[in-house]
């Protein structure tokens, strides 16, 4: 049962001469909702009961559909209920530009068709930082893969970050039931993107929640071992002392390259570089992170000790 003060919160109220309807719904008065505005809302809405959102979504909806009447009328109520529904409009487009990160090549026809025969979706955490990883479909599974689309395993942290995801979808899914319906009936302002979002968002969620119940080492996609460059021999064992003085839990490095990436600022050399791999051994075996060893330059055509450099752009991945 909702408390006095949440329903005080949520809606506005006015006396019924006042406005159309009698209550505004805090999105089309542009407001806080709990203390939030309407994208950290938007971003903790995993922590609001189905309850509240289905109070907001009925209230909302009936609200804009009023408002409507009110704006075809053009009656004196007609101004204010335009600058509700705008307001109203602005809320969607937050919500709607949430979804987009998440989710990439899901395409809607005008009359709402939704093809997702591509898509991929982005495991992202509050506040919309992805962490690196996707959904696919192979095979007819669902699976989690890097960007580089290479299928991959979760640990506990980042499923529990992906099952979090498929929450807030699920809650985007429940807010947004009906708004297609309704929508169609505003002709000026009607957006099939906007009025898909129940459908994108259970798209979303499906396929999230079906790859953590298939989150399982079989799952990975395996790759050869990368090839040792002509520097590996040379250079593994100054290379692996520096990895593990960087992380005592690395148990192998490889050097791939084969000469020095001299970096230059004119003719003055400022470094060398050589490039290759951290290896680390888990539970599901032995799992490669791109990693830069550098050697600064000292004069007199010297360079200092290697040191650790930087980390490439690739995600990690287990080899064979």
């Amino acid at each position: 049962m909702l408390t006095m003060a949440f329903v005080m919160m949520l809606m506005a109220v006015q006396p019924a001469s006042a406005q159309p309807g009698g209550q505004i719904p805090w999105p089309m008065r542009g407001g806080e909702y709990n203390g939030k505005d309407v994208r950290a809302f938007l971003y903790g809405i995993a922590d609001v009961s189905d309850a509240e959102i289905v109070q907001l979504r009925d209230a909302y909806l009936a609200r804009y559909k009023s408002n409507l009447s009110h704006i075809s009328n053009y009656d004196e109520q007609s101004d204010q209920a335009y600058q509700e529904n705008q307001n109203f409009l602005r809320y969607l487009y937050e919500m709607n530009t949430i979804v987009n990160v998440n989710i990439n090549n899901v395409w809607v026809s005008y009359d709402g068709t939704v093809d997702d025969s591509r898509a991929y979706y982005l495991i992202t955490r509050r506040g919309g930082g992805g962490i690196g990883y996707f959904v696919t479909q192979k095979d007819g599974k669902f699976l989690f893969v890097t960007r580089e689309g290479d299928g991959v395993f979760l640990d506990a942290e980042d499923l529990a970050v992906a099952k979090d995801a498929a929450v807030r979808m699920r809650k985007f899914q429940e807010l947004t039931y009906g708004l297609r319906d309704v929508m169609k009936t505003d002709t000026m302002n009607y957006d099939p993107n906007i009025g898909a979002m129940y459908d994108i968002c259970g798209l979303y969620a499906t396929a999230v929640e079906k790859a953590c119940e298939g989150n399982t080492a079989a799952n990975i996609e395996r790759k050869p071992r990368p090839a040792a460059g002509s520097l590996h021999g040379s250079m593994k064992a100054a290379a692996l002392a520096v990895a593990k003085a960087d992380d005592p839990d690395v148990v192998d490095v490889i050097i791939t390259s084969s000469q020095w990436d001299v970096k230059m600022n004119g003719a003055v050399p400022v470094n060398r570089n050589i490039y290759g791999y951290y290896i680390y051994k888990d539970e599901n075996g032995l799992q490669c992170y791109s990693r830069m060893w550098t050697e600064d330059y000292q004069g007199n055509g010297k360079y200092g000790p290697l040191r650790k450099g930087g980390t490439g752009t690739g995600s990690p991945f287990y080899i064979k």
